[in-house]
């Protein structure tokens, strides 16, 4: 039997399940912003790549199979969401913007924080810093729990977000705060 959900961030994925094989295919309207990205994202946390879209037809498609014992192992079976988002834009992210940064990890200096990072998180370049932010979700754990303190909420698009501003080192700026660590 065929499903077919809609992903976060545009489009559609179907699902195939024969015994124990899944086939899935992605497609989302070519809009020639850039490349997207399809991750799988389960109910219990956990996470999978299953690889960039490419234009066909039209349309920006992905198709993989992939066993149900693999999409076990990585947290996505029975339970997942898919999504779709912005991996490599086309023209330069403007600094006023916010993106999709798919490693912030890589921008933060402290181990403890690296190890936090929920995983692509938004990020808004400022000056010689940045601001890295997340939704807040209440059925999700609170992403990087050291920094707890230092989020700052705001809405955007009619949902909550938390926000946390860094220095051009990587160091976490507490709010209202004009320093730069």
């Amino acid at each position: 039997m065929e499903e077919r959900m809609s992903m976060r961030g545009g489009g559609w994925l179907s699902v195939c399940q024969e015994g124990p094989r899944v086939h899935m295919e992605a497609e989302r309207p070519a809009d020639g912003k850039g490349l997207y990205k399809v991750w799988l994202r389960g109910d219990q946390g956990g996470r999978l790549l299953l690889g960039t879209m490419a234009p066909e037809d039209g349309l920006l498609r992905l198709r993989r199979t992939l066993s149900v014992s693999a999409l076990e192992r990585a947290g996505c079976w029975p339970q997942f969401r898919a999504e779709a988002p912005l991996a490599f834009p086309f023209t330069p992210q403007h600094t006023e913007k916010w993106y999709c940064e798919q490693h912030p990890e890589r921008l933060l200096t402290d181990p403890v924080l690296r190890g936090q990072v929920p995983g692509p998180m938004l990020c808004l370049r400022e000056g010689e810093g940045f601001s890295l932010s997340a939704p807040l979700r209440a059925d999700r754990p609170f992403p990087m729990p050291a920094l707890f303190c230092l989020a700052r909420p705001e809405r955007r698009e009619g949902r909550l977000y938390l926000v946390w501003r860094f220095g051009r080192r990587g160091r976490p700026i507490p709010p209202g705060s004009t320093g730069t660590p």
